[in-house]
């Protein structure tokens, strides 16, 4: 009877102790990304496999996602510097970019920092990821807030925009197209998320430091989980959620980190994901 009572009490704890964990990793991100923002001027931005619709096309479609920039932000210098000297950034998807055999060991090498240490799938490499399938890569639950468009048309949101070179939040897998600065944060730096968690199971676009795997859409009620589980599923998973009971932690656009109850009102989470949509909003 005494280990049935101390049981939940220790879980509670454990738990606590992770939600803290994973508030200081993303806490260090979103101080990473604004590191990045003065030595270049924008947001990190992501170069993705493919051409947006308009066919503009980069120099090279490398597939380099915004999380790889920051690396040298969250003192991972020399896991950049790998990248760098094996040609990663160079050509283009299939067989150049990060896809080059000698960035296959770059591609999954796991850093904590990108990792909720309430998800035990994500320090599990993955075989499944989408453009990735058969190459092992590491995964992460930080992931970019595209705004609240309904990708592939589910759920509910704006237009959808993942194939175009403009969107309504900060990170996108085309946002190299149109770089975001934060003066584009119209909406107020304090009232607009930047970051999100996802779980790495739950959704089979989570390559860490590829440029279609580090985005989400705010399109899906927060914590949204298909059942039975549906990781391909792309329309209806590319969303947030975490394993932390009752919610999931956002980095605002100002670098503030605060845990978001699944409750919140789906309006108010759909406007907190725009950087100019004009809304008036009251965080919670």
């Amino acid at each position: 009877i005494l280990l049935a009572l101390l049981l939940p009490a220790v879980q509670t704890a454990r738990e606590a102790a992770r939600r803290m964990q994973c508030s200081s990793r993303m806490r260090q991100i979103g101080l990473a990304v604004h590191n990045y923002h003065p030595a270049f001027g924008v947001f990190p931005s992501s170069i993705p496999y493919d051409t947006p619709n308009t066919g503009q096309a980069p120099a090279g479609r490398n597939g380099k996602g915004w999380i790889l920039s920051i690396l040298p932000q969250i003192e991972q210098q020399n896991l950049f510097d790998e990248f760098e000297s094996n040609d990663c950034f160079e050509g283009n998807y299939s067989s150049e970019g990060l896809w080059r055999p000698d960035c296959a060991d770059a591609m999954k090498t796991q850093i904590v920092v990108v990792q909720c240490p309430s998800d035990p799938s994500v320090r599990v490499n993955s075989t499944a990821q989408y453009q990735w399938a058969g190459k092992e890569v590491a995964r992460t639950n930080y992931k970019g807030v595209i705004g609240d468009p309904k990708m592939g048309g589910a759920h509910n949101g704006s237009a959808d925009c993942h194939t175009s070179p403009d969107c309504p939040g900060i990170f996108w897998r085309h946002s190299w197209v149109y770089t975001v600065s934060i003066d584009d944060v119209r909406d107020g730096t304090s009232n607009t998320f930047m970051i999100g968690e996802d779980v790495a199971e739950a959704n089979n676009h989570s390559v860490a430091y590829y440029a279609n795997g580090d985005y989400s859409s705010c399109h899906a009620p927060l914590n949204f989980f298909p059942d039975p589980p549906d990781p391909n599923n792309w329309p209806l998973v590319m969303s947030f959620r975490s394993r932390h009971p009752g919610g999931a932690f956002f980095c605002y656009a100002d670098g503030s980190v605060h845990f978001i109850n699944e409750s919140v009102d789906y309006e108010l989470y759909q406007d907190m994901a725009t950087k100019a949509g004009g809304e008036v909003v009251t965080p919670p």
